[in-house]
Parts: C-alpha cells; structure tokens; sequence
C-alpha cells in the first residue's frame, strides 16, 4: 500500500477550495433571498446567509460605522422581505419594506411588549428588582381586555395600565391644557430671555445647548409643574448627562467601570422622588383645578400613575420615580427634533424666510396677560413649509430600533409567518433612507442623507436656488405657498418616527405642537 504525504501546498489547496465553496454558498443563499426564492412547503423567512458556519452572520463593520453598514444594501437590514439572522446561538427576524411594514402594525395586537419595556425600566431608568417581577409575571397582554389565559389580577397590568395611563392624558382631554402650559412656559422663556441674560448678546457655542435647556425647562414645568425644577435646579442638566449616557446603561455597563453615567442617573431619579415627596406632603384635593391638574403633582396623570404603581406589587417610591423619569425622558427626541429643524432653517436663508413668513401669517397679535405674541395654533399647524420642515426633520434625524415579539400567536406578514416568541426588528434610518422610496429631486440633486423639504411637498422645485422664491417675495404666505402642499400620500409605512400600530407613540401629538411653536418663535 502506497501513502500519501500532504505536502504544505496540498493543505493549501484545500483551504482554498473550502473558502471558495463556503463562498459560492453564501453567494447563492444571497441571491435566492434577493430574489424572494423560498420553498414552497414553507412559510418561514429564508435565513440571511452567512459564510461560516456556527458563526452566522457577524456584522462586525457595524461596531465602528453603523451607519455605513445599515445604508448597506447587502446587509440583512435592507432586504425586501422578512428574513431571520443568526449570530451564534441567538436569531432574530427583520421586517423591512413598506407593505411589509403595514403588515406588521396591522398585526401589532398580537405582539408583547413587556420583555422590551422591562429591559429598558431595569437597565437603562434603574428600576429595582421587587417591581421586575411583576414584569415578568404580566402576561395579560396589551389590550384593554386581558388574555383570557391570564392569571394575573386587574391591579397589576403594569405593561397595559402604564401604556394607557399616558395615552389617555396625551390623546384625552388633559392633552390642550398641557400644550397650553407648554406654549405659555415656552413664550414665557423666550419673550424674557433679556432679563435672564442680559441686554448684551451671549454666545452659545453649541445651539443645542440652548435651544434644549429652554424647551426642556417648558416641557418640565408644563408635565410636573414648577416644583420638580424648583426642588431640583439642576435636574435639566442632570437629564442630559443621563441622555448622553444611554448606551452605557443599554449595555449592562458595571457602575464601577462607569460612576459618572451612574452618578447621573441617580440624581435624576433623585429629583423625581423629592419632587413627589413633597407633592405627597402638600397636595390636597382641593388644589386640582378646572383641567383636572394641581401645581403640586403638576399634570393629572402623574397624580393618577401615583395611584396606580402604588397598588401594584413590588412597586415603592423608587420604582414609581424610574416609571415616571422614563415618561420625562421620553420627551427628548421631540426637543431634539426641535434643534435639529431650527439648525437646518438657520442654514438656508430662502428656507428661513418662507417659514418666517408661513409663521407670520399665523400670528394673531399678543395676548392681554402679558403682552407675549400667540399663534393660530390650528393655523401653524397646517402651513405647507413648515410641516414640510418637521416631516423631514423626523426622516432624517430620527433613527431607532422597533423592537417586537408575539407570544402566543405567529405573526403574519405578508406570505410570510414569523414564529411566535422570536424578536422582530425594523429600523426607522433604512425605511427612513431608502432611494426607491423617497424623492431626490428632478436631477437626483437631493441624496436621502440630506436635509431637503421638497420630499414633503406635492410640488418640489426643480433647482436649489429657486426652490422657494415664490414664498419669499411675500410675506402673505397664504397665497405664495397656495401651489405647495403638504403631502404624507403614500409614504405612511416608510415615514414611522413614531412607529404605529395599536401602541404607536401617544405623544406624536404633543411632539408637533411643541416643535412648530418653538420653532416659530425662535425664528419670528
């Protein structure tokens, strides 16, 4: 018998031929997911493919560009129909598309958020241990009617009864009289600016800075009333160290490899139990007033979540203030937005004087109280430039992660079916950013990474240069922008900076108000 001595170029070759077939696989997986190819005895979104395997797919280009890999559109985030990932030992399954998408929220019902929002109280707003269980026990579900399957008594839905608390009073009849407060706290600010500063002009080297402390000490005030900051003068910078901290808390971060971010985060919460502390010491019936709101608790449903967390298992005073500083912080991506369309506005100056004048045609003089400018709210709210302004400051700058899990049913979308208990994932930046959906202009002279308001506008100029000349020859912008609308038609699944569903953000009607109003007065 004859043996064979491999020699160093056999293993080689070997090797190569491994890598080659391992690569003509992926290729081939690659074009039958591009292609919508998929076994007819199966329903299940095909797997990405990835070339080794037990590893699965590993985007490590992620870890130092996430932007540069989510534009990708080879990667898994970009594909047109739904598709399970597999890294290592943990899989997950994205949506992305906007039939898709529309599918997805239609079916929204079946989903169960609470494992999400227990992650997010736990980790990231500090929530103790004693209220985490009662997470984990809530299988009730999101619907006014809990699961008849579910054991779980009335007073401890913590998931449905925290969502619905909030959402009855943004979409309710607290709703106007807490954007009054904000509108009357942010006038308030700006009109006075001089007196707090000074007659001479201060340089703020970051416009963030500025326009964030203000909307967010009107947002404060108009939510908690004026005792939360009183007590506390220094919550409003503490909320933004917390805010700049969020992927430290998102990752589990041991406090002593980051006592800063920690730090932080207790003086927040802190705050928020001081401030109810003292409105537990004062308040009395008598206070509430006409709108349902007292000045110790502030807005009602603060007053109503007390209740509410107190009567729930586990849940104490410091389990109510990490509820109640996450529906605080949740205000942050609208004041965010806020700078964002004010920072773009100031960069074109034709863009500047359409929306001067837009703004200026809703104005209604000053008001007899104290002699502040007031709007035609439902005016500013309808102006054509504007809402162009905010639609596309959403688009551009709002990017997040929609995360979803059904538990006791699949979950359909399309032809597809989603196996229940399996995490879905949609990204706002792909649907947000994707050329097929969204206008680039006559000459593709408008890339989808850029600021432009002619997406939103049923007639989009044909050149930069013009692109707003009718409106700012007049300062009557009612007939100047009459050949410009508004326009949403068409892109209601790949516009979601408020997600959808039956659990679609309540305050998407408080974030519209607050922006186009801030954004008013900061330019008239």
């Amino acid at each position: 018998m004859l043996s064979r001595v491999w020699s160093p170029s056999g293993y080689l070759t070997i090797f190569l031929l491994s890598i080659a077939a391992l690569w003509y696989r992926y290729h081939a997986k690659f074009r039958d997911v591009s292609t919508g190819k998929r076994r007819a005895t199966t329903k299940l979104p095909p797997t990405f493919p990835y070339i080794m395997p037990g590893l699965g797919t590993m985007p490590l280009s992620y870890i130092w560009n996430p932007m540069g890999f989510v534009k990708n559109p080879k990667n898994f985030f970009q594909a047109d129909r739904p598709v399970r990932v597999k890294m290592l030992n943990y899989e997950f399954y994205v949506v992305h598309g906007p039939e898709n998408i529309k599918e997805l929220f239609k079916n929204s019902k079946l989903c169960n958020h609470a494992p999400f929002l227990k992650y997010a109280l736990s980790y990231v707003f500090g929530l103790p241990p004693s209220a985490q269980n009662i997470w984990d026990k809530d299988d009730s579900g999101g619907l006014r009617i809990p699961h008849p399957e579910s054991a779980v008594e009335s007073r401890n839905r913590v998931d449905w009864g925290g969502h619905q608390g909030m959402a009855e009073f943004l979409e309710g009849s607290g709703f106007l009289p807490f954007c009054r407060r904000y509108a009357d706290n942010i006038t308030q600010r700006l009109h006075t600016l001089h007196l707090r500063t000074g007659d001479e002009w201060e340089h703020h080297t970051d416009l963030m800075d500025f326009v964030g402390y203000e909307a967010t000490v009107s947002t404060m005030n108009a939510f908690c009333g004026p005792n939360l900051l009183r007590l506390n003068p220094d919550f409003v910078q503490d909320y933004w160290d917390f805010d700049r901290n969020l992927q430290t808390y998102m990752r589990g971060t041991p406090w002593f490899i980051a006592p800063k971010a920690y730090a932080a985060r207790k003086r927040v919460l802190d705050a928020v139990i001081s401030w109810q502390q003292h409105a537990r010491d004062n308040f009395h019936a008598s206070d509430i007033g006409p709108d349902g709101d007292d000045p110790f608790w502030g807005s009602s449903v603060f007053r109503k979540r007390h209740e509410m967390y107190l009567a729930m298992d586990g849940y104490d005073y410091a389990a109510i203030a990490s509820e109640d500083f996450a529906a605080l912080w949740a205000a942050r991506n609208s004041i965010t937005a806020t700078f964002w369309a004010v920072f773009d506005i100031y960069r074109d100056p034709e863009l500047l004087e359409t929306v001067r004048a837009e703004v200026g045609s809703c104005m209604i003089g000053k008001t007899r109280e104290n002699g502040h400018m007031a709007f035609d709210m439902e005016h500013l709210l309808r102006v054509p430039v504007l809402q162009a302004v905010y639609a596309e400051t959403l688009r551009l700058r709002m990017h997040f992660y929609m995360i979803r899990m059904t538990d006791r049913e699949d979950m359909p979308v399309r032809d597809w079916i989603i196996p229940r208990k399996k995490v879905i994932v949609t990204l706002t930046t792909v649907a947000h950013m994707d050329h097929k959906i969204w206008s680039t202009g006559l000459y593709n002279e408008h890339p989808v990474d850029k600021f432009w308001v002619g997406r939103f506008l049923s007639t989009p100029p044909e050149g930069s240069s013009q692109r707003y000349s009718d409106a700012a020859q007049s300062k009557n912008t009612r007939n100047s922008t009459a050949s410009k609308t508004f326009s949403m038609k068409g892109m209601e699944a790949s516009w979601i900076p408020f997600a959808g569903g039956h659990r679609q953000c309540p305050g998407r009607h408080f974030a519209k108000r607050q922006v186009l109003l801030t954004i008013a007065l900061m330019i008239w």
